[in-house]
Parts: structure tokens; C-alpha cells; sequence
């Protein structure tokens, strides 16, 4: 696929100046300059369609939500400043004034209705449709409150609607580019280039009072292969996602440095549940029992990874609603329930693969593993763009594939997109009733303490019968140009904004 790539020297075009405080010298950001960061194509421009990771980088820094997840993974103010709820079902949510989209009009209520709207039709069927299916209806209390009448109390919504696909679009436009946050897209030029320009009504300001975004430009370089070699020769000022083999190739290297941090980010094996050989559950344990994780993480990720429970979203990152049940190999369970199922000699499955490094391996070593139970896995290796595409191999479609999925705010999140019944993303096609009653319970538990016993219980059912395989969560790594700064690597580090960027000299 052709590649485009920025001028090293472009990167380098922020002089900056030098101040004195407290006796002692620091950098102070001058406005100016553009940053090329490497990433995959994008799938979907609309960001209420977002799917890969690339879609959510630009997103995140074209857009702003009511509330962004912040590093506690606790919700935190962006577009809206403060919000309210007495009793979980009414909630209240006051914006930030002075908030323009890059078109200079103002955000308002309005605004926010007209997208939560959008994003709930199930007409349009949005990704996030069912996680917002509890809304009753949206309100413009006046132009800078708005209220949200659910249907059933919901503990979490001001988590909920820091969902990266809530971005807030303007009323009544059918421009779907449009967006308030810190940059504005340009241009672009599909598996090449998306071109950023700062957004001019832009408001927030820095500590000191400067104008934000520090930045003049952003450049998304669009490759299959963002690798490394580019920023090591200062082509990409940022490339996220790195394995730990790229890690491994900057480590010393001048020049750049590396950034990482805990994430509930992992890939999912899936077994689709609706037909062919994992339909039978006795063969979805068999593969769950010859799957060593550990060892899976130690050949792909060392360093860089944590074992979960093994078969569900949840992961250490989400502190007590995690269910603490290491995964464990039984090779003679795992062939027992083979020949139980019908398949004494082995079976034999396709595998469809991104062409993405990481799954590549993922592949590469859980073929070996299940080779120990006669079960012969042919992987498919597809680009990242058909597997998402909507084709005949699209992820939603197969019978099993190895796909990614980034940090959620709550674990309900994971449930009501992929693992309910009829879920928008149920890549599984997983239909399970107590599974779904567990569902509704949690979201309107407003005790922590019974949440806790929900979604321990959820768990354990998708550990006795579920439908996917997560080999380990990632510690997710980004590698960075040195004289970049104002870097704050988000857990989702697809979600890692930009605003606050700035070169050193």
C-alpha cells in the first residue's frame, strides 16, 4: 500500500524558550510546529462508527465526549464540567462554556441531545446503541444543561458516556467532520494521510494562560506497518501499540524513548457459539483447557502483559470487580471432551488473522498449543481493514478470529457490545439468558458491594461456558521522539490526546 511520510525536519520546528523559576531552568511551550504519528488506515471517518484503533486516534483528537476516562479509570470532566444524580436515573450534566466546534458555533444542549440521539437509534445501529439502550430520553434543560432519563438506575453512566464513540456532533449537520476538540481535520487522503490543523475556536488554555493546542498541525502517516524504523529516523514523532520486540529495538537507541502504562487492553480469541464445532460447549472448554496463558504472554509479551481469569473482558484493572481465578492447561480434560463432543481423532479449524504482528503470534503459538489436542489450526492472515470491512471475512462474521479490543471505563461495557444477546459487536454470536439477566441487574445495582457479586458471577459463566479465549491484557507501550513533550499515554493508548504537546529542542 503506497505510504506518505512527513520531512524529519517538520518535526523539529518548535523553538523554544527558556525561562527562569525558583533559581533553577525549565521549558516553557511555544505554540507552533507539527507532529507525524504512524498509524494504521482508518475504517471509519464517522466517529459514531469508530472501529480500529486508527479511528479512534483521529477521534480523540477531533472530538470531545461529555466526560473522558481518566488514568484512575474513573470518568473526568471534558466537554461537560460537572454532572449530578440523586437516585442513578436522572442524571444532570452542566457544560463547559465557551466549547465551539471548528465551524465557530457554540455547543449546546442541544447538541449533546441531537448526538445521544444518534448514537441510541437502532435505526442507524451504532456500536454503541446497546450500551445506551437504557436511555429513556435526552433533554435540554436550557443551553448549557442537559438531562438524561433513564430507563433503570445506571451507577456508571458518567462513565458510560465517556464511551470514545459519544463524540459530540453538531445539531442538525449532516457533516459528521465537525467536531470541538483541539484540532480540526484538514484533509485527507484515504490509506495515506489525514492531515490536522488546529481548531481556532478552540478555548481551553494551559496553566499559564496560553491558547491550546500547543501544536499548529498534526499529520496521521496511514500504513499497514507503522514501524519503528520511522521513528527512530525522525520520519514519525509517535507511533503507539508496540510489541515487545519493538520495545526491545529502542531501548538505548538515541534520540527517542519509550512510554508505557497498565491497560485493560487484549486480544480476544473468539469461538463463534451459533454453529459449526464450538456451537458445542464441550468443545469450547477443550480449547479453553489446552490454551497455556502464561505462556502465551511470556513468548509475546514479556514484561509487557498480565494473565487474567483467561476467558472473560474483565481484567486486573478494574480492581474489585475482577474475579480472581487464574486459568489453568488440562490436556487430558481438553481431549476427553473432544471425543465427547464427537471429534475422538482432533478437529480441524480456520483461523482468520489481522495482519498485525501481535496476532500473528498469538496465532502462531496457541496453533502449537492446540496441536497437543489433535485440534489443527489453519490461519487465515487478512488485512486489518477486510477483517473489520463488513466482507464474507469480516470479524463479525467468522467462526473464530483473534480480535483487539481497547480499555473500557466499566465492565459492562464489554458485556452490552459483544457479549449480550443481539450486541452490535457479538462476534461470538453468544446467546446466553442468565447471562443477559446479569447484565441488566448490574447496570442498575447501585450498591458497590452486590455490583461486585454481579459481576463476579458473570464471570464465572463465562469462564464455564463462554465463548472466547483472552490470552493475557496488555501493558500497553508507545514509543515517542525525545524532545517530545506533554505526553500523557492514555490506558486505551489509542485514547492519548494530543492537546497538551509540545517539542523540546
Amino acid at each position: 500500500m503506497p505510504r506518505r511520510t512527513a520531512p524529519a525536519a517538520l518535526l523539529l520546528l518548535l523553538p523554544m524558550m527558556l525561562w527562569a523559576a525558583g533559581g533553577g531552568e525549565a521549558q516553557r511551550a511555544r505554540p507552533g510546529g507539527m507532529l507525524a504519528i504512524g498509524t494504521k488506515p482508518l475504517t471509519n471517518l464517522d466517529p459514531h462508527f469508530a472501529t480500529s484503533v486508527a479511528d479512534i486516534q483521529l477521534l480523540e483528537q477531533v472530538y470531545e465526549h461529555l466526560t473522558y476516562i481518566g488514568a484512575s479509570n474513573r470518568p473526568v470532566p471534558d466537554l461537560a464540567k460537572s454532572w449530578e444524580s440523586t437516585d442513578g436515573r436522572t442524571w444532570t450534566f452542566a457544560l463547559r462554556e465557551g466549547a465551539r466546534f471548528s465551524s465557530g458555533k457554540l455547543v449546546t444542549a442541544s447538541d449533546v441531545v441531537a448526538s445521544f440521539n444518534r448514537l441510541r437509534d437502532p435505526r442507524l445501529g451504532t456500536p454503541a446503541a446497546a450500551l445506551y439502550g437504557n436511555i429513556r430520553e435526552v433533554q435540554a434543560v436550557d443551553a448549557r444543561r442537559v438531562r438524561f432519563l433513564l430507563a433503570e438506575a445506571n451507577p456508571e453512566f458518567a462513565s458510560d458516556v465517556g464511551d470514545y464513540h459519544a463524540a459530540i456532533l453538531p445539531a442538525g449537520s449532516a457533516e459528521q467532520r465537525i467536531g470541538s476538540g483541539p484540532f480540526r481535520i484538514e484533509s485527507y487522503i484515504p490509506d495515506r494521510l489525514v492531515v490536522l490543523k488546529r481548531n481556532p475556536y478552540y478555548s481551553r488554555k494551559d496553566a499559564s494562560g496560553a491558547s491550546l493546542p500547543y501544536l499548529e498541525e498534526i499529520q496521521l502517516i496511514l500504513s499497514p506497518e507503522p514501524g519503528v524504523q520511522a521513528l527512530l529516523s525522525g520520519e514519525l514523532g509517535f507511533v503507539g501499540g508496540l510489541t515487545t520486540e519493538e520495545v526491545k529495538s529502542l531501548s538505548g537507541a538515541p534520540g527517542v524513548k519509550v512510554l508505557n502504562v497498565d491497560s485493560n487492553m487484549h486480544w480476544a480469541i473468539h469461538l463463534r457459539s451459533d454453529r459449526g464445532p464450538a456451537a458445542d460447549n464441550r468443545v469450547r472448554q477443550a480449547l479453553k483447557l489446552a490454551t497455556s496463558h502464561q505462556a502465551l504472554a511470556d513468548d509475546i509479551r514479556p514484561g509487557l502483559a498480565s494473565v487474567g481469569n483467561g476467558f472473560t473482558p474483565v481484567g486486573p484493572a478494574f480492581g474489585k470487580y475482577y474475579l480472581v481465578r487464574p486459568p489453568f492447561a488440562n490436556l487430558a480434560r481438553a481431549r476427553a471432551l473432544l471425543a465427547e463432543a464427537g471429534y475422538p481423532s482432533g478437529l480441524e479449524i480456520a483461523l482468520h488473522v489481522q495482519n498485525q504482528a501481535e496476532a500473528l503470534s498469538i496465532a502462531a503459538v496457541w496453533m502449537e498449543q492446540l496441536a497437543r489436542i489433535g485440534v489443527e489450526v489453519h490461519p487465515r492472515v487478512i488485512a486489518s481493514e477486510q477483517y473489520y470491512g463488513g466482507g464474507g471475512e469480516d470479524w463479525l462474521k467468522v467462526d473464530f478470529g483473534i480480535t483487539d479490543w481497547g480499555a473500557r471505563a466499566t465492565p459492562v461495557s464489554y458485556f452490552k457490545l459483544a457479549y449480550a444477546t443481539g450486541a452490535p459487536w457479538n462476534e461470538t454470536h453468544w446467546s446466553d439468558p442468565a447471562f443477559d439477566q446479569l447484565i441488566a441487574r448490574i447496570d442498575r445495582e447501585m450498591s458497590e458491594g452486590r455490583r461486585v457479586g454481579l459481576y463476579h458471577r458473570a464471570q464465572e459463566i463465562l469462564i464455564e461456558r463462554g465463548p472466547l479465549i483472552v490470552p493475557y491484557f496488555v501493558k500497553a507501550a508507545a514509543g515517542i521522539r525525545s524532545e517530545l513533550q506533554g505526553i500523557s499515554l492514555a490506558s486505551d493508548w489509542p485514547r492519548t490526546r494530543f492537546r497538551d504537546a509540545w517539542f523540546a529542542r
